[in-house]
């Protein structure tokens, strides 16, 4: 008994991040995963991301269900790329699978200064 103990305490350990699972009052699953987010420039950050897990054993990321550090860190993952957070959701699943988010690129309409057109295109 004591064995399955140490090996379900180090499995939860992989490639830098760790989980924290809890279940929610409603019975879904709620991952919380701390990792290093990288930005894709050579910087990263370290930030927990709420992922939801489904049936099928994939989780779910739904950017307005993130805390604040971590909703800034995929803002400007983004921004490197000249573009904003996805509003939908993403879906992550796999072997090995960590992490994953979408970008959106909003382009401005004719004669909009495009500093305005996110603003309009929310």
């Amino acid at each position: 008994m004591l064995l399955f103990l140490l090996v379900a305490a180090s499995a939860a350990k992989t490639q830098g991040a760790y989980d924290e699972v809890r279940e929610m009052p409603d019975g879904q699953i709620l991952v919380m995963r701390t990792l290093d987010w990288d930005h894709g420039n050579g910087s990263s950050e370290r930030v927990t991301v709420h992922w939801l897990l489904l049936e099928d054993g994939s989780m779910r990321y739904d950017f307005d269900r993130q805390p604040p550090q971590t909703q800034d860190a995929h803002r400007r993952s983004c921004a490197l790329q000249g573009m904003q957070p996805s509003r939908g959701v993403a879906i992550i699943s796999g072997e090995g699978s960590t992490h994953g988010f979408t970008c959106t690129r909003v382009e401005a309409p004719a004669g909009v200064d495009p500093r305005h057109a996110w603003i309009q295109a929310r």
